[in-house]
């Protein structure tokens, strides 16, 4: 699976309330270069697998290690490593996003593919 076909959005981390989306403690705003991100919004690959496409599948935040810890989701921070959503890798420790809860999904993204683990 490509992580374009994921419906994704570079996002930044929002340190006012001009933000366009707020979800738990953050408030973010979609921008249009990776240059410019803090973070990556998602549909989860295994639920747009599961339930064929993006209808009920929730979305995934991956952020970049400059976004502090106290805002979620945690522990996980990766460095973005590419251009753009075609050939973009999340590069840390493991490197793998393993959501720690409800569908409990676990892939890495390199050089823009999902492979699930």
């Amino acid at each position: 699976m490509n992580l374009v076909d994921l419906d994704p959005e570079f996002i930044r981390l929002e340190r006012d309330e001009v933000a366009t989306i707020k979800i738990g403690s953050a408030t973010f705003s979609r921008v249009a270069s990776i240059a410019e991100a803090d973070g990556i919004f998602f549909l989860c690959p295994k639920c747009f697998e599961t339930k064929g496409g993006p209808i009920g599948t929730h979305r995934v935040i991956c952020w970049r290690p400059q976004v502090p810890q106290t805002i979620h989701p945690v522990p996980g921070r990766w460095e973005f490593q590419g251009t753009g959503f075609a050939d973009l890798s999340l590069v840390a420790g493991s490197s793998s996003v393993l959501l720690t809860s409800g569908c409990m999904a676990h892939f890495f993204v390199r050089s823009g593919r999902i492979e699930t683990c």
